[in-house]
């Protein structure tokens, strides 16, 4: 049941003022293998591939990394990507209320004093960073950590920003166990109503990192959709952090998404991924439940190569396995290079070319980037009682 006065006081207060039968490729990507025996970019791609990159809708919905590094100019790789919007990590985890306030201060300081920056709050919010060539911000909890045992902080975060909340992080809290804790434990009691409190106070509920019981009974308990805002299919990969074809078919029914990671070691068992190993996982989650189920949610962290000293890396890697969070078997030592050709997050219009290579459609790769995240917000985080509008428009962007 929806409660109305606690939506109306978020409202006033302003807190923070499905399957695809693909087209077989259509032409290889002509790579050569480097000395480590991993294909670098080479193409070629369609001509055009940079013309439909540019005008799409495009969301990455799983961006932990600035929270980490608290490099203002990180968010630079993002829009030189094209991006136009990122769920911004700001909690969750082994980030309790305090850590993530200073998260959270120090992002709106970036928002509010960049004026490429904004905060997303409601779908028409990604169509005007799009249009204003913004880069769009929304705040997402790897986990329910911040909210300790009270469970009306959920309306407190919503009111900052927060627009998905993930019910787990790899382990086990007093919510629902993580996806690689030794025991695949249901949902408490607590996280039965913390998944009412998400619905009614229009928070997206994700179950990536979740284990699979704790996500089903997710599902059950959620009157809105359900997703995984970053994870692949373990059916194309092994790994002990990837997820079933039946989490994934479960999820796409209640309406929501799974979102393709590219963390190396969820992507494939070789060391340096290719584009063609990327291509192959998205493919294999397009083909399970169709183009409007999957989204990006590509997971560039602090221990991506490249974006800090390999020292700095290797301490996050030492702390994250001796507290638990990470398991060797899923998350094995870095240096973690990201798959040739999107390395970072600059060089992301790649990404769009090898599946238009693959055999995409435009209106497909739409859905993928934006469409279907703009369905679902427009779904949890809107007003119902508002005007529906756009419809015609989504999700390309109008010239």
């Amino acid at each position: 049941m929806k409660t109305n006065s606690r939506r109306e006081f978020v409202k006033l207060t302003g807190l923070a003022a499905a399957g695809l039968a693909l087209a077989p490729s259509l032409r290889s990507f002509g790579q050569e293998p480097d000395a480590d025996g991993a294909k670098q970019p080479g193409g070629p791609y369609p001509d055009n591939f940079r013309a439909v990159h540019d005008s799409m809708i495009k969301i990455d919905g799983a961006c932990p990394m600035i929270a980490q590094t608290l490099n203002p100019t990180d968010f630079n790789m993002w829009i030189d990507g094209g991006v136009n919007a990122m769920s911004l990590t700001v909690g969750g985890g082994n980030k309790g209320e305090e850590l993530t306030t200073k998260l959270l201060s120090w992002v709106a300081e970036q928002i509010m004093t960049r004026p490429e920056l904004m905060l997303i709050r409601n779908t028409e919010d990604f169509r005007t960073a799009k249009r204003e060539a913004k880069l769009g911000i929304f705040f997402h909890f790897q986990g329910p950590t911040p909210l300790g045992w009270d469970l009306d902080r959920v309306w407190l975060y919503k009111g900052l920003g927060l627009g998905v909340l993930q019910m787990a992080y790899n382990t086990r809290n007093p919510y629902a166990n993580g996806i690689t804790e030794r025991v695949d434990g249901g949902l408490s009691i607590l996280g039965q109503k913390l998944v009412k409190a998400c619905n009614e106070a229009r928070l997206i509920v994700d179950v990536a990192h979740t284990g699979m019981k704790s996500a089903m009974d997710t599902i059950e308990a959620s009157s809105e959709p359900v997703i995984m805002s970053h994870a692949n299919a373990r059916g194309a990969l092994d790994s002990p952090r990837n997820v079933s074809d039946d989490l994934i078919k479960a999820i796409a029914a209640t309406g929501g998404f799974a979102g393709a990671v590219a963390y190396p070691a969820f992507v494939s068992k070789k060391k340096k991924p290719t584009m063609e190993d990327m291509v192959a996982m998205i493919d294999y989650m397009v083909q399970l439940v169709g183009p409007d189920h999957v989204t990006m949610g590509l997971d560039y962290d602090a221990t991506t190569y490249g974006v800090m000293d390999e020292a700095k890396i290797e301490g996050i890697y030492k702390q994250m396995v001796d507290s638990g969070a990470w398991d060797p078997k899923a998350y094995p030592p870095p240096p973690y290079y990201y798959p040739a050709g999107m390395e970072l997050p600059n060089t992301l219009y790649n990404l769009t070319g090898a599946l238009l290579a693959r055999g995409y459609s435009k209106e497909d790769l739409a859905k993928i980037w934006g469409g279907n995240w703009m369905r679902v917000t427009e779904k949890v985080w809107d007003d119902p009682n508002a005007k529906a509008i756009h419809d015609e428009e989504e999700p390309f962007h109008k010239h």
